[in-house]
């Protein structure tokens, strides 16, 4: 695995996080919390827990997997993505528009992408 797919797929379980954490347990709350928000090593996770490495790395696939369960089920990833999407699209045409008439919806389009992530 190249190191751009490794940053991708980083990204996409902390995103994954962002939006399914709080059906996670507390456990694995805080694991992940350690390992995506506190950037911890997995020894370092494993002294702060009070569990083994090997504990750590087990629990963050089993989390990265239970994530990806929720993600297929409800979706909320994909349709968030989809959005950000078509609200950029819509930017992209009206930009080369009437600039006057088109100005503020462009800031209104760029704000709601922009907390879209």
């Amino acid at each position: 695995m190249s190191g751009e797919e490794i940053f991708q797929q980083r990204m996409r379980l902390g995103r994954l996080f962002d939006i399914y954490g709080g059906l996670l347990t507390e456990k694995q709350r805080n694991c992940l919390g350690l390992y995506f928000y506190d950037d911890l090593s997995l020894s370092e996770i494993s002294e702060e827990l009070g569990v083994s490495r090997q504990a750590v790395h087990d629990l963050l696939k089993r989390v990265e997997q239970i994530l990806e369960r929720y993600e297929t089920t409800l979706g909320v990833l994909a349709k968030e993505e989809g959005l950000h999407a078509e609200l950029q699209e819509v930017m992209d045409l009206l930009a080369p528009c009437d600039r006057e008439k088109n100005d503020e919806a462009v800031k209104i389009l760029t704000k709601i992408c922009g907390e879209g992530r």
